[in-house]
């Protein structure tokens, strides 16, 4: 897991040429615009969901973790925190779903960090997550959830 604000990449830039091209794509692009849903990159190589929601406590989210695709979590508005832990720390309770590359887990939340505008989180496939977690008081978060195939 990498967490950062955006303007901070270059630190990170030459681990992986895709994910370089994904944080290329939202420095050069603009979101406001854009409807939530998903939108194409580089075909099944990178692609991006925008989502909106409003954050919740722990207990009303769920824990995920991907095979194929790493995860880069972009927060264009608003706050929230996101959970992390180990996969062999967790315990699956759905199997691997091939088709839209997801376990779901459970466990404790050990460790979160919070995100805010501009910010960026990288997940790969060991870092079990869970999004959408309220700061303070639920609120609203818009953000881009780019998948980087491994």
């Amino acid at each position: 897991m990498i967490a950062d604000h955006i303007s901070n990449f270059e630190l990170y830039k030459g681990i992986i040429d895709r994910v370089d091209r994904a944080v290329q794509y939202i420095q050069n692009h603009d979101f406001t615009g854009l409807q939530t849903g998903m939108h194409g990159v580089e075909g099944d190589e990178i692609f991006f969901n925008l989502i909106e929601y409003v954050t919740k406590e722990p207990e009303e989210r769920f824990w995920e973790s991907h095979k194929k695709y790493l995860d880069l979590h972009y927060i264009l508005e608003g706050s929230e925190f996101i959970a992390r832990e180990q996969f062999e720390k967790m315990t699956v309770t759905k199997e691997y779903d091939e088709q839209d590359d997801y376990y779901l887990l459970e466990g404790k939340v050990q460790s979160k960090v919070k995100l805010g505008q501009g910010d960026f989180m990288l997940l790969f496939p060991d870092d079990v997550h869970m999004t959408g977690i309220k700061v303070d008081v639920p609120e609203k978060v818009r953000k881009v959830v780019f998948k980087i195939l491994i």
